[in-house]
């Protein structure tokens, strides 16, 4: 099965969902047609896994290099870092506009992308902001609504720009003046003792 996930991974981001059809996924695999069909009902259905199976792929790695740790800003500093050099990528910016074009055909498909992926990091991220709180590192008193916060504060608009302008991406020095002044706000807002 991982060898069907891979082959349609690569050939969606190649070449978006509408253009693929079962049969290049079965020769790129290479697996027969019936072992495909075994696994995966559809062509939808397939998709949805290869996504899914991204999302979570992605949150790990975001979540990975944040150590539990009293030092606010480091962690602060690691999630946005990962957070933003992902959304970044050229192949996660291909497979965002693969989605974007089949969630309106596909609903549930974009329920489970978010069920797996940005939610899960948002509860995490929403999990040590609370600790934070709780240890009087900060002041929030919804840990969910800062952790959605912080992470469109620091991404900003950069990857909109990567998706619909179709430009390469930022140079390093902006990503890292967006990502310092996202967490300088952030901290600013939710200091300890503040607002």
């Amino acid at each position: 099965m991982d060898a069907i996930l891979a082959a349609a991974r690569e050939l969606f981001v190649d070449h978006g969902f509408d253009a693929v059809t079962m049969d290049m996924i079965a020769r790129q695999a290479p697996v027969s047609k019936a072992t495909l069909y075994a696994h995966f009902a559809s062509k939808e259905e397939l998709f949805s896994a290869v996504v899914v199976g991204e999302a979570k792929r992605l949150t790990e790695e975001v979540w990975r290099i944040a150590p539990e740790s009293d030092d606010v800003v480091a962690v602060l500093r690691r999630v946005a870092e990962k957070f933003v050099d992902i959304f970044l990528s050229e192949q996660t910016m291909f497979l965002q506009r693969a989605v974007i074009g089949v969630v309106p055909r596909f609903p549930s498909i974009g329920v489970a992308i978010f069920e797996s992926g940005p939610k899960v990091l948002t509860e995490r991220l929403a999990k040590f902001l609370s600790t934070a709180h709780e240890r009087g590192l900060l002041n929030i008193s919804n840990p969910t609504l800062a952790a959605t916060q912080f992470l469109s504060v620091v991404r900003g608009d950069l990857d909109i720009r990567g998706l619909v302008l179709r430009i390469g991406p930022p140079d390093r020095a902006e990503v890292e003046e967006q990502i310092g002044a996202g967490i300088d706000l952030f901290l600013h807002y939710y200091a300890r003792g503040g607002r």
